[in-house]
């Protein structure tokens, strides 16, 4: 007793697509890496609500 299980067409085409693209987007790397240098790094704004209060000789990490 042997299930046999089909790819559907779609899903084959979709995994040899992307297996030709690979090599393009590999070439495009370098480009994208040069534009990514140029943008800077976000600011970033992180707000903690501790509604009992907090023990500040605690909150700092030790270094």
């Amino acid at each position: 007793m042997t299930m046999q299980r089909s790819l559907p067409r779609r899903t084959v085409l979709r995994g040899v697509g992307a297996t030709l693209a690979l090599p393009f987007l590999d070439a495009m790397v370098p480009a994208f890496a040069r534009t990514a240098h140029a943008a800077a790094a976000p600011n970033r704004m992180v707000f903690v609500y501790v509604p009992n209060g907090i023990v500040m000789p605690a909150w700092p990490p030790e270094t």
